[in-house]
């Protein structure tokens, strides 16, 4: 790398082999940032708890990245020994299952909400900030950046603000005190003061707020951010290379959190009685689930008599393998949370789907985000998770199927190309470097 390339700290739990959504974003402003003049250096745990691991993900690691790894300490072998091993895959994903139940479980989920705040990473703050005080005294960065969640990594980058004045931007690929998640965990008023308290003091002492969505963007402004900056997720275009993959089955898929609060219902109903009602849909239709999938939804699934016979559960695949499902879908299914705070929720693989040129129906509010971008891009159909829409619904799945609604392509989805995005990342980096 040249003489004048600037460095820039990302201080991130997720990190390959991590798999999942929460990886994405960095590793792939990392793949672009050093032909932009931007050394990253990372900073993130050694012996990370998250449960999933994908290997091809390491490919995007540029060789001028700088990691560092240091060992941390969370609280999941605890639990798992008193649950007498059995490990929970969502724990530390911080998702509930509602159908789990029992005591166990609603006092690991008290102790979660009201002990372990901001999250179970807490325990790794105090010893990241010494590490780092002392590393960056050696080793100068021009910026910081912490990504959260988890937003325990947002408290590291607060630790080192207050005793070296480096720029920082706090990035919130989701929203903290305002997660609709926290309302599983039995919070006390005490506790969510707590959370809004120090979620008051990264807004405020952070140089920028950086998150992903508008209307995210705007949430945090009205919480007292200095400066918000919007930077969406987007697709690398180096990992659609392929060819759209032609079959006489009628494919709809989704791969990625399906709970509770992103339950398309309708969808669902709409989907079995098209199987019911026509015969040539019930033959070709299969629905491919895979991902963090609540129990409570695959019970409902279950129970749809015509639409069982369809539905395909996969357990965890790689990246590379679910863009090839992506490639053979005939119908992409892309959920938002139901909630207030969903409008801001554009999940990464919204991005992936506008590059693969495929339609896409989506869930979620009808000024959300997501919608904006499909009105744009004229990719797809947006529904709200109500009811009242079920004939619309049914008429979009049919249309599809009989080719006679094929969304009309335009070149609006480039501006989410992961390359154009870091050079959007970079002018907010030299601006304030």
């Amino acid at each position: 790398m040249g003489l004048n390339v600037k460095r820039v700290l990302i201080i991130s739990y997720y990190w390959p082999p991590s798999a999942g959504s929460g990886v994405q974003r960095w590793l792939k402003f990392s793949k672009y940032l050093p032909e932009n003049g931007w050394q990253p250096v990372i900073y993130t745990p050694e012996n990370p708890g998250y449960q999933v691991h994908d290997g091809s993900l390491l490919k995007d690691i540029p060789s001028e990245v700088e990691i560092i790894k240091k060992s941390i300490w969370e609280p999941y072998g605890l639990y798992q020994k008193l649950r007498r091993g059995k490990a929970d895959k969502n724990l530390n994903n911080g998702i509930l299952d509602k159908k789990q139940g029992g005591l166990l479980s609603k006092f690991s989920s008290w102790i979660r909400g009201n002990v372990l705040i901001p999250d179970p990473k807490i325990f790794w703050v105090n010893k990241s900030v010494s590490f780092l005080k002392t590393y960056l005294k050696e080793n100068p960065v021009d910026v910081i950046i912490s990504t959260g969640p988890p937003h325990s990594m947002h408290l590291i980058a607060l630790g080192v603000k207050k005793h070296m004045n480096i720029p920082w931007i706090a990035d919130f690929r989701d929203p903290w005190s305002k997660l609709d998640l926290l309302d599983d965990y039995n919070i006390s008023k005490s506790s969510r003061k707590k959370y809004e308290q120090l979620e008051k003091q990264v807004l405020t002492k952070s140089d920028v707020c950086l998150t992903v969505s508008n209307n995210w963007g705007k949430m945090f402004s009205e919480l007292g951010a200095s400066r918000v900056e919007v930077i969406t997720n987007g697709y690398d275009a180096e990992d659609i290379k392929l060819e759209s993959i032609t079959s006489d089955k009628f494919i709809v898929s989704h791969f990625g959190l399906l709970n509770h609060m992103r339950n398309p219902k309708y969808f669902w109903r709409a989907l079995n009685d098209l199987c019911a009602e026509n015969n040539s849909f019930g033959a070709r239709l299969e629905l491919h689930l895979g991902g963090t999938l609540d129990a409570g939804v695959l019970v409902e699934l279950n129970q749809l008599e015509y639409l069982k016979p369809c539905l395909h559960v996969h357990s965890y695949i790689s990246h590379e393998e679910v863009l090839t499902w992506y490639s053979k879908s005939s119908l992409l299914l892309l959920l938002t949370f139901e909630s207030e705070i969903g409008k801001g929720n554009i999940p990464g693989k919204l991005f992936e789907y506008l590059a693969m040129n495929k339609p896409v129906i989506a869930f979620g509010h009808e000024d959300g985000d997501v919608a904006k971008i499909l009105e744009q891009t004229e990719v797809g159909w947006n529904f709200e998770y109500q009811a009242g829409n079920e004939g619309s619904i049914k008429k979009t799945i049919l249309g599809s199927f009989n080719s006679l609604q094929n969304p009309n392509q335009n070149h609006e989805f480039e501006k989410f190309n992961r390359e154009s995005l870091t050079k959007r990342l970079v002018n907010l980096l030299d601006n304030i470097s």
